[in-house]
């Protein structure tokens, strides 16, 4: 394969994220699953913006973000996303 085409196709991969959005999971508790494509992410990173994410969740409803657990993974090439999933209270 060309490098002309291996530039555009890793640009593209690099900007794929998928997540589940915030999920209640039990009581007064929610999960955020993300993944993120790209030869450049890592599971601390992802990690980072699934946290943000909740963060953003408990200060709508006005109140802060406990953590209760977290993973994150990171990608393996050609197998795997950097993957993170991310559990939460908000109180």
């Amino acid at each position: 394969m060309s490098k002309y085409l291996m530039i555009p196709m890793l640009l593209l991969l690099s900007a794929c994220t998928s997540s589940s959005g915030v999920v209640p999971v039990g009581s007064d508790v929610y999960m955020i699953s993300r993944s993120e494509k790209g030869f450049d992410r890592t599971g601390s990173g992802v990690k980072l913006n699934a946290l943000k994410t909740a963060n953003e969740f408990c200060a709508a409803k006005g109140e802060q973000m406990e953590l209760v657990s977290s993973l994150g993974q990171d990608m393996k090439p050609f197998r795997a996303d950097a993957q993170a999933v991310v559990e939460f209270k908000c109180i």
